[in-house]
């Protein structure tokens, strides 16, 4: 689904009908770890870290990053800071995070000093008496002892090293910060805290919920960083999510919203200016904004990415001149998405990340539209960094060969690594990833797509394949690692696998008319893109017709849903979270705007969302079936799996439903990602191997 966490499949020995809670799989039998050469274990993948959040100091020579220490794991417990010099001439060193989760690094504007946030244990919550210089001295703000244990908090060292001073002992977390041009004032969020009212409440047993209202709006609270004292600037009544100092100090543009639901997030916030001085806010002059939000370095122009007012499918990229008023559209055309900003040094151009077919690239949009490509990449960009004189540019990208690491570019397009997060995986034999394309019989479209197959396949001999499908639609498979609890090729492939990553119409990487094309139409052209696909592996003598798997997560748990009840060429299913009743999902998810996107008004469109609803025909399944599904998951929930499982149960059909307790849309305990993967290869190994 939409804006839904990348997602996989997983699957279980399917011994008939059954429902059970997660319980560790047995492991499939190896004669070789990967560091001898053996095939990739879920073991293996979980020990996997991840790079994310890059920042570059103010004289370029240094770059902040964030490592966490599970791979593809947004509520990972052990997040950390490093600090690499950009020509990588001398090795990470650790800044923050020996424990517990330290993250969101930011440099002071003389490079000096930085600021990060930090759950680590905090003085000024442990000790009320505590004294320290930076502390919120504003009543009510500052926790008590004991009142924000578990708490994210702002927190700040200098760029050599040295021991942390807390800033903040807020009662919530605090979720974003920033400093002040003149470095001498911090911004940050936070949320409000319980009232008294709240809290009796709670010890009382009053815990219902009225739904639909409003819950603790995030506020946006200055930090003087010399008197330690911190007040509150936005107004009643708004949810902040974003914020960006002007270069002069005098405004804050800041993203808003009206309500604190995830649905308004995704769909209906507003950029804005707020004077940091008196609280007032301006009207918005970039609506449907998504994402951080830039001012070009002379402070005349904002710079966010959007959703279309009118179909949130896709995004754009806006930039709005304060003098004049006026927004300019730029790259709606474009054949790619783009996915990172950052200005020119000289505000008349903006670097920027992109994604086409499978592959990613960094190019320069010109204010009159015009986008100039500047380097290809070979796998997928996270974040983007550039120096202050424009000589270096620095990206978190993977490769074909191992996950995220920071390369730098030189303005002749030449890449290098700089870090080497992951070094292990330099030891393992790993399958061979290579962008395909066909022709789609639906209307002459190419479909790329990315093939993964053995380490050392020669093409002789026709291979067991599995076709993974993304979630989204709108979200892509690309030519980089491949390996996480939900990226599970190169698991795949080290077994004897063809894996099949197919960028089918909805998906990013050709535009936003492309990711558009589905519409009223999940499981119609889609479907035939991804059989298309298959049908040139098979010609080509890559894939064993007789040996066909397909699975997925979210989206691509619907499209291995559906495709079941249409073929039955597959001779195994892993379907993760998948929406199979579209009507249901439209009234149930957490994000109804997604649903209404493709469709429409639910109630004006039943009969659509009833004949692409894969729990209608499942008289047709005759594959064996496992079911997956985080038991907490609200943007999909978890009894879409029940449905599914109960009628094919009915039906005497083969099918399995494993829950995973406290899960939600994406799967995060470490136990749990081994399962899934676990599971994934023990399924796929009983049915689609001789």
């Amino acid at each position: 689904m939409h804006y839904m966490i990348r997602s996989v499949l997983a699957a279980m020995l399917a011994m008939g009908p059954a429902v059970a809670f997660a319980a560790p799989a047995e492991p499939s039998e190896q004669t070789l770890k990967a560091e001898e050469g053996g095939p990739i274990s879920p073991e293996d993948i979980v020990g996997l870290k991840d790079m994310r959040e890059i920042a570059m100091s103010p004289d370029g020579q240094s770059i902040l990053y964030t490592v966490t220490d599970q791979i593809a794991t947004a509520g990972s417990q052990r997040q950390s800071i490093w600090l690499v010099p950009t020509d990588g001439r001398r090795p990470a060193k650790l800044l923050a995070g020996a424990k517990g989760i330290s993250t969101s690094p930011q440099w002071g504007p003389h490079g000096q000093r930085i600021a990060f946030l930090s759950d680590r244990a905090n003085p000024l919550v442990e000790d009320e008496n505590t004294e320290f210089r930076f502390t919120t001295k504003v009543e009510g703000a500052r926790a008590g002892k004991g009142e924000a244990k578990g708490t994210t908090q702002a927190w700040m060292m200098f760029a050599d090293g040295g021991e942390a001073v807390p800033l903040t002992a807020m009662r919530t977390s605090v979720t974003k910060l920033a400093f002040a041009p003149d470095g001498r004032r911090l911004a940050f969020l936070a949320a409000d805290p319980e009232t008294p009212e709240e809290q009796a409440d709670a010890e009382a047993g009053r815990d219902e919920v009225v739904y639909g209202e409003p819950g603790h709006f995030t506020r946006l609270w200055i930090l003087d960083l010399e008197t330690g004292d911190a007040r509150r600037v936005s107004p009643d009544g708004l949810n902040i999510s974003e914020l960006a100092w002007s270069p002069d100090g005098s405004h804050i543009a800041v993203s808003t919203a009206d309500n604190t639901d995830i649905n308004t997030f995704f769909y209906g916030t507003g950029v804005a200016l707020l004077d940091p001085q008196t609280g007032k806010l301006g009207g918005t002059l970039i609506a449907h904004s998504r994402g951080p939000i830039s001012w070009s370095p002379d402070g005349s122009k904002l710079l966010s990415s959007v959703v279309g007012a009118d179909n949130p499918i896709g995004s754009a990229v806006r930039v709005h001149d304060l003098a004049s008023g006026k927004t300019l559209n730029l790259g709606d055309q474009y054949p790619g998405l783009f996915t990172h900003f950052t200005w020119a040094p000289d505000s008349r151009s903006i670097l920027a990340t992109t994604f086409e077919a499978t592959r990613s690239k960094v190019v320069q949009i010109k204010l009159d539209g015009h986008v100039n490509s500047l380097a290809q990449l070979d796998g997928e960009a996270h974040d983007l960094a550039l120096d202050a004189s424009s000589q270096r540019i620095a990206v978190a990208l993977s490769s074909p060969q191992r996950p995220s690491d920071i390369w730098t570019l030189t303005p002749s397009g030449e890449t290098t690594a700089i870090t080497r997060i992951n070094p292990q995986v330099a030891d393992w034999t790993i399958g061979d990833v290579r962008e395909v394309s066909w022709t789609s019989t639906v209307d002459g479209r190419t479909i790329y797509g990315v093939l993964v197959t053995p380490p050392g396949y020669d093409g002789k001999a026709a291979l067991p394949t599995v076709v993974q499908i993304h979630g989204g639609p709108e979200w892509a498979w690309w030519s980089g690692w491949l390996g996480s609890w939900h990226e599970w090729a190169q698991m795949l492939a080290t077994h004897g696998y063809a894996v099949l990553l197919p960028n089918i119409r909805g998906s990013d990487g050709q535009g936003t008319e492309f990711a558009r094309a589905v519409g009223s139409d999940w499981g119609g052209a889609d479907y035939q893109d991804m059989m298309d696909g298959i049908d040139t592996l098979v010609a080509d003598g890559t894939s064993d017709p007789e040996r066909l798997g397909i699975g997925g997560w979210s989206y691509g748990g619907f499209m291995s849903a559906w495709s079941v009840t249409q073929t039955d060429r597959f001779k195994a299913a892993v379907i993760g979270a998948a929406p199979v009743d579209m009507a249901v999902l439209a009234r149930t998810t957490d994000i109804p705007d997604f649903s209404a996107a493709y469709f429409g008004e639910a109630q004006e469109h039943l009969a659509d969302l009833d004949a692409v609803s894969s729990v209608r025909l499942l008289d047709k399944v005759e594959t064996p079936v496992l079911l997956l599904h985080g038991k907490a998951d609200t943007r999909v929930p978890p009894d879409m799996s029940l449905q599914y499982y109960t009628g094919l149960t009915r039906l005497n059909k083969p099918v399995e439903l494993v829950y995973y307790p406290g899960e939600g849309h994406s799967i995060q305990q470490r136990a749990h990602q081994i399962d899934v993967q676990e599971r994934t290869l023990d399924f796929f190994e009983t049915h689609l191997k001789p």
